[in-house]
């Protein structure tokens, strides 16, 4: 048995998975954000780690013999740690807002354009390296103390191993590295003061790290047999999970967040990643990379709506075991008219940065109801789908196929909708969790239960669902863009 476990913002999950791609247990737990002030977004080490053992000591308890362990997470918050294995500073997230001024001080230094084309990232607040500058900055004390710079993949993996190993994909997202040549961008580093060398060293996904430490294995219950291998940045293990192995293959990431990710070529490279501001991160090998496109604030929205405008649609009640997701998509309106919904609930973007609109239903009337702004909702996500989708078809790849994975990818009116927003079919896997189906495949492969990825994945990857387009929405979403292009307009002058 394998354990694909997955860090993320919101939690940890755990998959159990046999050789053949059979998943036979999942645990998860739940942990919050720190935040110590408006507009910063923190993660706790101390909390996640001690989550991850309780997931895996579950999964013991319930008298699973595991095998080998892989771990793919959140990319871009940084963690130092001293010598001693002290946590010095918790995770700031992509959530954040600190490190908003960096962008400024970073291209006083380094040719933006040149910047993109050796890290894979545009410049943007988000990643590693601003976080880092504003450290520099606000808390050089914690800097000078860290002996070791860790993302959250790698730290888990070093508290599972013992070992301090990263992956490529998962590099990628710091800005400090050359996703190029996949190796630390060691220039860079000394352009900024920023030593690379106490970041973990650079493996292949796949790496066997070495066994858990015995200390881990008893507080958890796991033998200490149990080998730890390498994993990857969780876009990465969930478009592996989705059977994405060849150029023009997209996985559609429905959760909090919505990670679409299509696999190009190297030799695809043009002057549109820079002009679009696309990622290119790298994937299993060194001439496939992931380009990611997506919104902060997709299942998210979804549950603002549910927490502070309510699913009580006065259609029907909640029946017995239906979730109240489930009951809203069933007492969802038909028809919405003319309203509208704009997604916008973050200042934070990964994509489009100059964007500073906020969400907004555009066309409320004294007859609009819950049900109808439900709606509304579910079709400007998909819009905003279908935003991403038109930058990915200005690469010149022809996309082969669109397989959905995550919470979302669950609701058949939403990826019905987004079938007919995008007029694209839309493969739901068995198992909506494709992060730990990628991440058990990499333990499957490594350990050489199959030769390569290619002959893992008929065996692991199942399709359950096609969504067929039924209906044209081209001239709706036409007004969207129209819509949306005014509010960033109208906020550019706030």
């Amino acid at each position: 048995m394998f354990i694909g476990l997955d860090v993320g913002t919101s939690g940890c999950k755990a998959s159990v998975m046999d050789e053949c791609g059979r998943l036979h247990y999942k645990a998860e737990r739940i942990y919050r954000f720190c935040i110590p002030r408006a507009g910063w977004v923190e993660l706790d080490p101390a909390v996640v780690w001690e989550n991850v053992k309780m997931v895996l000591k579950e999964i013991v308890e319930k008298g699973f013999q595991i095998r080998a362990i892989a771990v793919s997470s959140i990319g871009e918050s940084v963690i130092p740690v001293d010598g001693e294995g002290n946590v010095l500073f918790n995770g700031i997230t992509y959530l954040d807002t600190r490190g908003s001024d960096t962008v400024e001080k970073i291209c006083k230094y380094v040719d933006s354009r040149v910047l993109h084309e050796k890290t894979g990232v545009p410049l943007n607040p988000m990643y590693t390296l601003s976080k880092m500058l504003w450290m520099k900055g606000h808390r050089p004390d914690v800097l000078e103390k860290a002996e070791y710079f860790f993302m959250f993949g790698d730290y888990i993996g070093w508290k599972l191993s013992g070992e301090r190993m990263i992956d490529p994909s998962s590099a990628s997202r710091t800005m400090l590295f050359d996703a190029q040549k996949l190796e630390w961008y060691y220039s860079l580093g000394e352009i900024f003061e920023i030593p690379l060398d106490k970041f973990s060293k650079v493996y292949p996904t796949g790496t066997v790290m070495g066994k858990i430490l015995p200390l881990t294995a008893k507080e958890t219950g796991l033998s200490e047999d149990v080998l730890i291998i390498l994993g990857c940045h969780d876009q990465c293990s969930a478009l592996l999970g989705s059977g994405a192995l060849q150029a023009g293959d997209v996985m559609a990431g429905e959760g909090s967040t919505e990670s679409i990710n299509m696999i190009v070529n190297k030799e695809s490279f043009c002057d549109t990643f820079f002009e679009k501001q696309l990622c290119f991160e790298p994937y299993l090998t060194p001439d496939l990379y992931i380009v990611p496109v997506g919104q902060l604030t997709h299942g998210t929205s979804i549950r603002w709506f549910a927490e502070n405008i309510g699913f009580d649609f006065g259609v029907d009640g909640q029946r017995p075991g239906e979730s109240e997701y489930q009951w809203a998509n069933r007492c969802c309106a038909d028809d919405c008219g003319e309203l509208f919904f704009l997604p916008y609930l973050s200042k934070v973007k990964s994509m489009d940065r100059d964007n500073h609109a906020l969400g907004v239903f555009v066309g409320i009337e004294t007859s609009t109801r819950k049900a109808q702004m439900y709606r509304a909702l579910l079709e400007g996500l998909a819009f905003e789908s279908k935003v991403r989708f038109d930058l990915l078809t200005e690469l010149g790849v022809s996309i082969r196929n669109i397989t959905a994975a995550g919470g979302c990818s669950k609701s058949e009116i939403m990826m019905q909708m987004k079938a007919d927003v995008l007029q694209e079919k839309m493969q739901i896997l068995e198992n909506s969790e494709s992060g730990g189906i990628g991440l058990a495949m990499i333990c499957a492969v490594s350990l050489g239960y199959y030769r390569n990825y290619a002959e893992a994945a008929e065996r692991f990857v199942k399709i359950k669902k096609e969504y067929i387009p039924q209906k044209d929405y081209s001239e709706k979403y036409r007004k969207y863009c129209m819509l949306s292009r005014a509010a960033k307009e109208l906020y550019r002058h706030f």
